[in-house]
């Protein structure tokens, strides 16, 4: 089954609009630097396992006031038991939704095409061409798949983390420019935070308020098509 490092029994932020649990998986194979979650990236780092059948035990019994599960990572499409976990969920009758980087479209594709997901959100890194370097991603033809499966389908929404030098204006149009089913509606911009980031060095950036992702957003919407 799953390798679960977490588990946050409600939450009111990760899938907007609903009350959630939230379950995380450990294991990555991105390495964004600003990534503010290292022990889910490197499993040596990871707190230890909460099982899976306690998950569900609890989601069975508290089913009545959770309006979803929201699974994360880390990248939760790396692990082997996520689409017999996410059968056993959909058993209870909970919605689900899927945090991914993207990597794995086959992964998303089955899920989707067996509803044992509701909604997707996909990270959006950098421009594809910046894969490499940025977050070590070998295949970005990859994320591109999956992008245009969860737009083709409006199963969900793509995620962009603002890092300061980083996402200028002209970067996050390219970005907008390459995806023509993106608009204002399934692109989401959000702010980076630093504190817990995988390298370091970055903790020394700034945080990007509220006021700095509504004006980028308000730039974007002449880019969106």
């Amino acid at each position: 089954m799953i390798e679960c490092t977490g588990f946050n029994k409600v939450s009111l932020v990760d899938w907007p609009g609903r009350v959630s649990a939230v379950v995380f998986l450990r294991g990555c194979n991105f390495r964004c630097p600003w990534c503010q979650n290292p022990d889910l990236v490197e499993p040596s780092r990871s707190a230890p396992l909460v099982t899976a059948d306690g998950v569900l035990q609890y989601l069975r019994q508290r089913r009545a006031m959770l309006d979803g599960l929201v699974v994360t990572g880390g990248e939760p499409t790396l692990s082997p038991g996520l689409t017999a976990f996410l059968a056993l969920v959909k058993e209870i009758g909970l919605p689900v939704k899927l945090d991914t980087n993207g990597s794995r479209p086959e992964v998303v594709r089955e899920l989707l095409d067996r509803r044992l997901v509701d909604a997707v959100a996909v990270d959006y890194k950098a421009p594809l061409r910046l894969y490499g370097s940025l977050v070590s991603c070998d295949n970005p033809e990859n994320v591109a798949a999956t992008i245009a499966a969860v737009l083709r389908q409006k199963r969900g929404y793509v995620r962009t983390t603002v890092v300061p030098g980083l996402h200028t204006p002209e970067l996050l149009t390219e970005m907008v420019k390459a995806f023509p089913g993106l608009n204002a509606g399934n692109h989401r911009l959000q702010g980076f935070r630093p504190g817990t980031c995988l390298n370091p060095e970055y903790n020394r950036l700034p945080q990007v308020t509220p006021h700095e992702i509504a004006r980028l957003s308000k730039e974007l919407e002449g880019a969106y098509l």
